[in-house]
């Protein structure tokens, strides 16, 4: 299962531009202890309220620059 959450989190961080070790890291910094299975189901149910997160990691965390979208044909594969 934690796989899984792990999943759900990484697609949910990656659709506001931040990958999944350094929104971890940013909510580590922030002192902010929600484990995986939650951070799965605001993922999933909550996008505004996970958005709020990932802000607060991004600011947080300065490694945590928006990752480019791709264009093109590249964002189909």
């Amino acid at each position: 299962m934690r796989s899984l959450w792990i999943e759900r989190i990484n697609a949910g961080t990656r659709l506001h531009g931040v990958n999944y070790g350094n929104f971890m890291h940013g909510l580590m910094k922030e002192n902010i202890q929600l484990n995986r299975k939650v951070l799965s189901e605001l993922s999933m149910h909550e996008p505004y309220s996970f958005k709020a997160l990932v802000d607060v990691s991004r600011n947080a965390f300065p490694g945590n620059r928006p990752i480019p979208a791709k264009e093109g044909l590249a964002s189909i594969l």
